[in-house]
């Protein structure tokens, strides 16, 4: 959370560009919870599914995983976010995690499921889920195991060095380290700015550049805790503003960025 008075003194001389990017972002911190109802706000685990609605598949007829499900009546309020319903985010258990390299718009191996309105009949939803549940061996292609209950908490966040928009700073090494080291963009959070591990995919692609962050789930080995993206990377997800109001989610971008350390070394100049 954003708190001028903790700039180390490299970055203070920038301090009013840097706060003119503050945007709020919903902060997530996660716990391991095997009570959760099918309702609620979650990081794995079995989804709130309509009775008349199908089960998502990948392009192979294979079930998806719940990567995440947000109830939207648990979580602070974001512009242009919706404050009612379940979004959903799905994601295929196979080496690259549901992303199309050629075409991170299809969702083909990943989908996104919103439900404007909640039904709060079990008796209407489905509750066994043992007819699709993904074989054992592909287990192991998740980037997370177990279910895990969601803390949110609304903060105000700059913009992230790793962001495409970024143009602060004196160009030098040692700006740039005291940045990312302050006002870094880790973690999971809806809204906000991106955390990469490598380059910003919205990166000189005039079609997704104003395209904004929907969803970050990081590599997390905290306590109880078991989410890792490749070597240690990030998943991101990405929405046009426009859709976001219209809650159109059929053209989020999915990308996941594995850690690389001489993308790392490169970007601060090494």
């Amino acid at each position: 959370n954003f708190k001028p008075e903790t700039l180390p003194n490299s970055l203070q001389p920038f301090l009013e560009k840097i706060s003119a990017t503050i945007l709020p972002t919903v902060s997530m911190q996660l716990t391991p919870d095997d009570r959760l109802t099918v309702w609620q706000s979650k990081v794995g685990g079995k989804p709130y599914l309509p009775l008349d609605v199908a089960y998502p598949l990948d392009s192979h007829g294979n079930p998806l995983a719940l990567l995440a499900q947000f109830n939207f009546t648990e979580i602070p309020a974001l512009p242009n976010f919706p404050d009612k319903g379940i979004l959903q985010f799905y994601i295929a258990a196979d080496d690259s995690f549901g992303m199309n390299y050629d075409n991170k718009q299809k969702q083909s191996d990943f989908r996104i499921l919103y439900f404007e309105h909640v039904i709060d009949d079990i008796q209407q939803l489905k509750q066994d889920f043992s007819d699709i549940e993904i074989e054992e061996d592909d287990l192991d292609y998740l980037p997370f195991d177990g279910q895990y209950a969601v803390e949110f908490k609304l903060e105000q966040q700059p913009i992230s060095i790793d962001d495409h928009g970024f143009n602060i700073g004196t160009g030098e090494n040692d700006f740039y380290v005291a940045y990312s080291e302050t006002l870094s963009a880790m973690g999971h959070r809806l809204g906000g700015y991106p955390y990469f591990t490598q380059s910003d995919p919205r990166d000189y692609n005039k079609n997704i550049m104003d395209y904004i962050l929907l969803f970050q789930v990081d590599t997390d080995d905290s306590k109880g805790v078991n989410i890792m993206w490749g070597d240690c990377g990030v998943a991101n997800f990405f929405i046009h503003p426009e859709d976001l109001k219209k809650r159109d989610f059929s053209k989020v971008l999915y990308s996941y960025r594995i850690f690389h350390i001489a993308a790392f070394l490169k970007s601060f100049g090494k």
